[in-house]
């Protein structure tokens, strides 16, 4: 009976040891952990995969993309979104230079250099930096390729995420914030220009 008294002890004090690890490690994330981060998609492109830039309305999503983060002359409306302190885009390539060219206008705005450090594919590499506690309580925007931006959100430690962005889709904005170390992950509408989706 002693000896199974002993074994039940140290089970409890093993299992309180990993339950209080865990703790520090949900603790220690939320130390680290940005306010929140936005990942958007690169405005709208060519029906010709050759193009690396932006169409015309693309262009016109990046100039009004400042719109969603600063107040806008001449209205007394506040922006719908908080101010970002550090942008992200994916590296350029030959195929595409479109996330900067989208992000630029607000880099521009912000007066803001935007970190063109990693390839489209290095998605876990760019979730590492953001989770350094280098950003720790500031707000993030990324602006990715659609295709990896479900990896993404996933490297972050986002669940519930769609695996596929809809190719057709240009005007939303996905959402990570933390909640004792637990990523909350949700979806918004950019509202930007006629057309968008409502929700």
């Amino acid at each position: 009976m002693r000896r199974l008294r002993r074994v039940a002890v140290v089970v409890g004090f093993a299992y309180a040891a990993l339950l209080g690890g865990a703790q520090q490690t949900a603790d220690d994330l939320q130390s680290k952990a940005p306010a929140v981060v936005f990942i958007i998609r690169h405005a709208e492109k060519p029906t010709d995969d050759k193009d690396p830039h932006l169409t015309a309305q693309g262009v016109k999503r990046a100039e009004r993309l400042p719109a969603l983060f600063l107040p806008q002359p001449g209205s007394a409306a506040l922006p719908r979104l908080p101010r970002p302190n550090a942008l992200f885009a994916s590296a350029p390539s030959k195929h595409s230079d479109r996330p900067i060219e989208t992000i630029t206008p607000l880099a521009q705005a912000l007066k803001l250099r935007i970190n063109t450090s990693y390839d489209e594919r290095e998605t876990a590499a760019v979730a590492k930096e953001v989770l350094s506690g280098k950003y720790a309580g500031k707000v993030v925007l990324i602006c990715w390729h659609h295709g990896e931006i479900p990896h993404l959100a996933e490297a972050f430690g986002a669940t519930g995420v769609p695996k596929h962005w809809n190719d057709a889709v240009f005007d939303q904005v996905w959402m990570l914030e933390w909640d004792h170390g637990v990523v909350q992950f949700s979806t918004l509408p950019e509202h930007l220009l006629p057309g968008d989706a409502a929700q």
